[in-house]
């Protein structure tokens, strides 16, 4: 979350101090720019932070742990992630917006572990690295408010929210080890996959400073919230793609 507020602040002080030099009224009698184009191409890139997949960690975990295979499966959490966004805005009205936008993040988080393989006697000790990796894609609709009517060289603040179809694409790499000698030891079962399709929702605030009635730049804050299930060893748990993102934006109107 530093690098969220860090990255605000910048990016804050840039544009607040780009506008106090647009406003020379030397500048604007140099060039004019008429009304802002009603749609926009935009592309923005960022960071999330707050998807979880802890209840999944948690039954690996617990397996390990349980049923004479006294082990465990310690799983990191998930870090910041990148993520990058193509979006398409209409101007319904001055101050009202239709968005829709196509969107993809990688999150991933790995474990070390180790269990007694209890289906081959005599038991035998095994060391395991697991590495899950999720791409979320997502498919967006939404509307946007904007507090101030757009216009160049202002800065328009707005706030948002929608819906989105969600499309994880989960895998559960496992590579297994001998403890004795460290030895590779087969283990293809361990090796886990799901897509799946899932409702979510989001609601987003941001500024936009339009530097010309065809360029601007921005920045956005959004919370989001979406789940899926994941099956392992006959269970399943959920994964929760729920956080917060940071992105800057840069949009074309045409």
């Amino acid at each position: 979350m530093k690098r969220f507020l860090q990255m605000s602040i910048v990016f804050i002080v840039m544009i607040t101090a780009a506008d106090a030099g647009f406003a020379q009224t030397l500048f604007k009698q140099k060039k004019y720019f008429g009304p802002i184009p009603f749609n926009t191409v935009s592309l923005s890139i960022g960071f999330i932070d707050g998807p979880s997949a802890e209840l999944l960690a948690a039954d690996l975990d617990h397996w390990a742990l349980t049923e004479g295979r006294a082990g465990y499966d310690d799983f990191e959490l998930i870090s910041t992630s990148p993520f990058a966004r193509v979006g398409y805005q209409r101007q319904l009205t001055p101050n009202h917006f239709l968005r829709t936008s196509f969107c993809f993040s990688y999150l991933k988080t790995s474990s070390l572990g180790f269990y007694h393989a209890i289906n081959d006697p005599p038991p035998f000790g095994i060391d395991i690295k697991r590495t899950l990796k999720i791409y979320l894609l997502s498919l967006e609709i939404g509307f946007a408010y904007y507090l101030i009517s757009p216009e160049v060289r202002h800065i328009s603040p707005y706030v948002g929210g929608g819906f989105a179809a969600i499309f994880p694409l989960v895998r559960l790499d496992n590579e297994s080890f001998l403890s004795d000698d460290g030895s590779p030891f087969p283990n293809p079962g361990e090796n886990v996959s799901r897509n799946s399709l899932e409702a979510g929702i989001h609601g987003e605030f941001g500024m936009t400073y339009y530097i010309t009635n065809r360029y601007s730049a921005g920045i956005e804050g959004r919370y989001q919230m979406a789940q899926s299930k994941f099956y392992t060893h006959k269970g399943n748990s959920d994964i929760d793609y729920a956080g917060f993102s940071l992105s800057m934006n840069l949009y074309h109107h045409f």
